[in-house]
């Protein structure tokens, strides 16, 4: 499940930045706080892995809005706010089950829209088009020109089908 997680981190944050460096960063920095198992500033972490405090805090912000890390709120003696850091088995479940819960809800959505009607998918960018889409369309795909294919629904509902039933064991 661990692997699962670290993989949901560093792609989620390439993704948001653009940038596969930061998705190996925010795995890095993950992993440095389950490892720790406490919690830690961002100012610390930054110190432990050798970057910037700015982009510790950017990653860690960002993690925070998808529930992929932990935050605690305390005041220090000087009454200044200071935000640490964790991860533990429980967000690692939370963040694995949130997004098994939102690939459920896309794939019953899916399996609904195939029981009600025809479809056609283009072979070359996997596009799907409606009967009526495809026949306005000449029977083409209007992004690469491909002869567009008519889905087997049996088929493409029992593989959706077995991808929901794995995703509801997690």
């Amino acid at each position: 499940m661990r692997d699962v997680y670290m993989y949901i981190v560093e792609k989620s944050v390439a993704w948001e930045f653009d940038s596969p460096e930061y998705g190996r960063l925010a795995r890095k920095v993950v992993d440095m706080l389950y490892e720790r198992k406490e919690d830690l500033s961002d100012d610390r972490i930054a110190i432990l892995l050798n970057i910037s405090t700015a982009e510790t805090r950017r990653i860690l912000q960002y993690l925070m809005r998808l529930g992929l890390v932990g935050v605690r709120k305390k005041t220090t003696e000087d009454y200044r706010i200071e935000y640490t850091w964790y991860v533990d088995d429980e967000i690692i479940r939370q963040a694995i089950s949130s997004r098994a819960r939102v690939a459920r809800e896309k794939i019953s959505m899916l399996i609904r829209s195939l029981t009600e009607g025809a479809y056609y998918i283009c072979p070359n960018c996997f596009t799907m088009y409606t009967l009526d889409e495809a026949v306005n369309r000449g029977g083409l795909c209007p992004i690469c020109g491909a002869q567009l294919e008519y889905v087997e629904s049996v088929e493409g509902i029992n593989k959706l089908t077995k991808t929901f039933e794995k995703l509801e064991k997690l």
